[in-house]
């Protein structure tokens, strides 16, 4: 269970924006798979697809170096037909298990979502009024609606790690097979980048927490001034609305150019290190060659190689902040789902059947929070 704490207290909102979601949440994960489970069907043929498709991406450089070093050494041209062929299968495989695995995630995401959603509208219309006392609609609307959403995302992002990752596996797994020193030279430069992300993602986190909190405050004052827009025309506020909401917004710019100043800092720390592990792999596998201790065939397939590992390598250290928001957003879905209604019906309640009479209010006191009277006599 989620602490209800940030709902109450600490005036309209609380603290509910201040939730610091971490990279991975185990509670969020789980809680988010189990949407999963009508959907098992779909989600194991996307597997499947999607290991046929991290294959045809593992298979095509080795299919290259090798036509080089048995056919084209060789000016085997009826090889090269065959070959040509070959290639042409594990395109069109590459197409259909692409395609496969992309429909399955679009149809489980688009059902989780539709699940969640409804799941939040109908508790929502369940929780008592003091809750909406407490809490901005605008943030309400901010869980329901954009943290859904990154939700939605996430689960995108989820499989396409799966993929990356298998991908990965696959090419590594390859290369040692096929020169294991010059797969050790290739991966000496993962120490240097996993240094990076450490440093980066120190950042990271602080930045796009401010992001979400910065989005929620937007939401907040955008419900607030439509929906209180008499009042604000009828006392001549407009003015000074303009300038709060202008802060707000301005705050909300700059923690998204903060957010996007840290992702181009990350994307040519890892083009340079993709540029030397490829020139080590000329360097040291031509030494090779020249020697007759290397195929030709070999070092280009390395060279492909390089290219395909830090590609998902690439996507992998852009989706941290996917990751980052998604489970900050789980959190603050979930610990809406979590919260109880104050009112509650009694044990062995009945419903009541349709009654015809008249309602009179007479001496009535009621109140949300204690001496703060919304009716008084």
């Amino acid at each position: 269970m989620y602490s209800h704490q940030h709902w109450g207290g600490g005036g309209r909102g609380g603290d509910d924006d201040l939730l610091q979601g971490r990279v991975y949440d185990q509670r969020v994960v789980s809680r988010l798979l189990g949407y999963l489970r009508p959907h098992k069907t779909l989600v194991l043929v996307g597997l499947v697809a999607m290991l046929l498709y991290t294959g045809t991406l593992v298979a095509i450089p080795r299919m290259v170096g090798y036509s080089i070093d048995t056919f084209i050494a060789r000016k085997d041209l009826a090889g090269l037909n065959v070959v040509a062929i070959i290639l042409i299968i594990i395109a069109l495989a590459n197409y259909v298990t692409n395609y496969i695995q992309l429909m399955s995630l679009a149809r489980v995401n688009r059902g989780v979502i539709l699940s969640l959603r409804t799941q939040m509208f109908n508790h929502l219309q369940g929780l008592s009024l003091s809750f909406f006392d407490r809490n901005q609609v605008g943030r309400l609307m901010s869980r329901a609606q954009n943290d859904v959403q990154e939700l939605q995302e996430f689960l995108t992002v989820l499989v396409t790690s799966v993929g990356d990752v298998l991908s990965l596996a696959g090419i590594i797994v390859v290369m040692l097979a096929m020169d294991l020193s010059l797969a050790l030279v290739t991966l000496g430069v993962i120490p240097v980048l996993l240094i990076i992300m450490v440093v980066w993602q120190g950042y990271a986190r602080r930045t796009y927490m401010r992001v979400r909190r910065a989005i929620a405050i937007v939401n907040a004052g955008l419900q607030e001034n439509i929906s209180g827009v008499r009042v604000v025309q009828s006392l001549n506020r407009q003015d000074t609305n303009l300038q709060r909401f202008d802060r707000t917004n301005y705050d909300h710019l700059d923690a998204n150019l903060q957010a996007a100043r840290l992702s181009s800092a990350l994307w040519p720390s890892v083009e340079i290190l993709t540029a030397v592990a490829l020139g080590m792999v000329i360097i040291f596998g031509g030494i090779k060659v020249l020697n007759g201790d290397l195929q030709v065939g070999i070092l280009v397939t390395f060279a492909m190689y390089i290219q395909r590992f830090f590609d998902p390598i690439r996507q992998l250290t852009l989706q941290y902040a996917e990751f980052q928001r998604a489970m900050t957003s789980g959190s603050r879905v979930f610990e809406l789902l979590d919260t109880t209604p104050e009112v509650k019906d009694a044990p062995g309640a009945q419903e009541l059947p349709p009654i015809q009479g008249h309602v009179r209010f007479q001496e009535v006191t009621f109140s949300y929070q204690p001496g703060v009277d919304v009716l008084r006599n």
